[in-house]
Formats: structure tokens, C-alpha cells, sequence
């Protein structure tokens, strides 16, 4: 193939914007060409015929164009889709342009990465690591936890805990119980997989535990496993989306408006799949800042889901 120029470039995107029928001299001047270099140009870019007809009528040659005709597939990867996604939701300093912004809704909204996200949601259903039975129990306790209810939960090991549930959480890569121990009143974490029945007991005791301690609680065991990081997020439309997922604590949250209206998002994190997850979920309505090691690991997770599909 012959290479193209900038000032080819700009003329094949003039006639991209074309539709129906103009009059060669008319379509001639907007190419700053003759009208003998302008048939060659359409020759040139429409070789079959197709999508550029000359016609004669009213003593003028007319041009009638389908720009539909030199639309392009792409045989892109899965990969490349979303790099492309990428590039043109980080490149803020590109100046805009009608055909860009094209591309933009293109890429959202009807897209293969469009395809790719809705798969990666079938797959948060397909690949969820709990039973419905399982999903039924985390619900019961977080219930109780949220109305402070006393329990006698019953682990896998038949051991026994008469507990106040405190947070269902993803702790450690893994879904969580947080409760105050009945008798001394000290905070432990039991994994939802590793517990078995849970009943209610009718109590007048109320949990001693604070908000504060149970925050402090988390931290300490994220940094003692050096699992917490500070996330920041650029969220475009923040009434669209969720912005507190389930199940995940938030350490020091914050919110604040830029000048271009956009909502910057931080909290501290633990990055596990299932925030991965609930990240997926937000699709373009979402750019990561900070930390970069948090954007790698987000890629990879999406490669690796993709590589499920295939």
C-alpha cells in the first residue's frame, strides 16, 4: 500500500463525512483539488466503483457517495480492544474531534469491548465462589450484623463461637465474618467458607465494639500482610455507578469534585478479585489514577478472565 500523507489524510476525512450526492466542483474546492485530481482521488480510494458514483445531470458531473463503503473491521484481540478503550479515555490531551468522539461511543457502547465487559459480568456469576446456599448465609449474617444480633455461629470444625457479627468483608482474598466475641469481648475473623450454620440467640447484651476499632481491626491485618493500598479513582458519572461496593471496607474514604466536574474517588483497599470485580462492573464510567501497581493488577485479572472465554 501506497503511504498516505497528512494532507491524503485530511481529504480521505472529508469525504468519510460525505453522504449522498455533491457536485464535483463543490467536492473538488473542499479537497483544495482540480476536478480531473478529484476523480482520480475517488479512483484511488473507491477502486471497485462502489461507494462513489459520477453521474452527469443539469449540464454539471455530480459525485454521489456512500461513505459507509470505506468503513473498516478491525480484527483486533480481546487485548487490543482494550487497549484501544484505554487510550482513548487516558489521552485527554488529544484535541477533540467530531470523529473521535465518534470512535469514543463506538468503542463504549457498541463495540467488541462492550461484548468483552457484559462477558466479564457473565463471568462474575459463572465464577461467584459461593452456593446459593452459601449466598442465602452471608445475607443472614450480615443481617444480624447490621441490627447488632447475637449468634452462635458453628465452624466447620464443629467448634462453637456465641458472637455479636460485626462486618462481612473481603479479608485476605477471602470472604469474611468480623464478630466480638460474647464472653471477652475481643474482635475475631472467621472465612464464610470455613462456618456452617448460624443461629439467633435472644440476648438484652449489646456489642462493645466501636466503629473505630473495628476499622483499626481491618487495617492492622491488611498491614500486617502489607494487603492494603490506596486507590484512586476518576469516576465520569458518579450517579450511574455504585460507589460502595459490598462487602469491601473502605479505609479513609474521600470525595472531591475537580474543575472539570469529574468525581476523584479514594479509599484505602485490599485489591482482591472480587474488588476487581465490582472495578469491572463500572466499565467506562471509571478511570484508575493511582497506583499503577493496582492498574497492572486489574489488566492481568481481565486477561485472565478473557482467557476463560476463549
Amino acid at each position: 500500500m501506497a503511504k498516505i500523507d497528512a494532507k491524503m489524510w485530511d481529504k480521505l476525512l472529508v469525504l468519510g463525512e460525505k453522504q449522498g450526492s455533491i457536485k464535483l466542483t463543490d467536492l473538488a474546492s473542499e479537497l483544495s483539488l482540480s476536478e480531473e485530481d478529484t476523480l482520480v482521488f475517488l479512483r484511488h480510494f473507491f477502486p471497485e466503483g462502489k461507494g462513489a458514483e459520477v453521474y452527469f445531470k443539469d449540464e454539471a458531473s455530480w459525485v454521489d457517495i456512500d461513505a459507509d463503503a470505506i468503513q473498516y473491521m478491525l480484527p483486533l484481540t480481546p487485548g487490543e480492544w482494550i487497549q484501544l478503550h484505554r487510550s482513548l479515555h487516558e489521552n485527554h490531551h488529544v484535541e477533540s474531534h467530531p470523529s473521535l468522539e465518534s470512535l469514543k461511543k463506538k468503542v463504549n457502547d457498541a463495540g467488541p469491548i462492550h461484548a468483552v465487559m457484559e462477558m466479564l459480568d457473565h463471568l462474575q456469576v459463572w465464577d461467584q465462589e459461593l452456593s446459593p446456599l452459601e449466598q442465602k448465609f452471608v445475607q443472614t449474617l450480615d443481617e444480624a450484623a447490621k441490627k447488632k444480633q447475637l449468634l452462635q455461629i458453628t465452624a466447620s470444625d464443629e467448634r462453637v463461637y456465641t458472637v455479636f457479627p460485626c462486618k462481612v468483608v473481603h479479608l485476605e482474598g477471602q470472604l469474611s465474618l468480623i464478630a466480638e466475641d460474647f464472653r471477652d469481648h475481643c474482635l475475631m475473623v472467621f472465612s464464610i467458607k470455613d462456618l456452617t450454620e448460624a443461629m439467633l440467640i435472644p440476648t438484652s447484651a449489646e456489642s462493645r465494639s466501636t466503629q473505630y476499632e473495628l476499622e483499626e481491626f481491618i487495617s492492622c491485618i491488611r498491614a500486617m500482610n502489607e494487603k492494603e493500598t490506596r486507590l484512586i479513582l476518576k469516576i465520569f458519572d458518579p450517579e450511574k455507578i455504585n460507589l460502595f461496593p459490598d462487602f469491601h471496607f473502605l479505609g479513609k474514604p474521600c470525595m472531591i469534585t475537580n474543575p472539570n466536574g469529574d468525581l476523584i474517588w479514594a479509599a484505602y483497599v485490599e485489591p482482591c478479585e472480587a474488588l476487581f470485580d465490582w472495578v469491572s462492573t463500572l466499565g467506562p464510567q471509571v478511570e484508575i489514577l493511582d497506583p499503577t501497581k493496582f492498574k497492572d493488577q486489574y489488566l492481568k485479572y481481565c486477561e485472565d478472565k478473557l482467557r476463560k472465554i476463549a
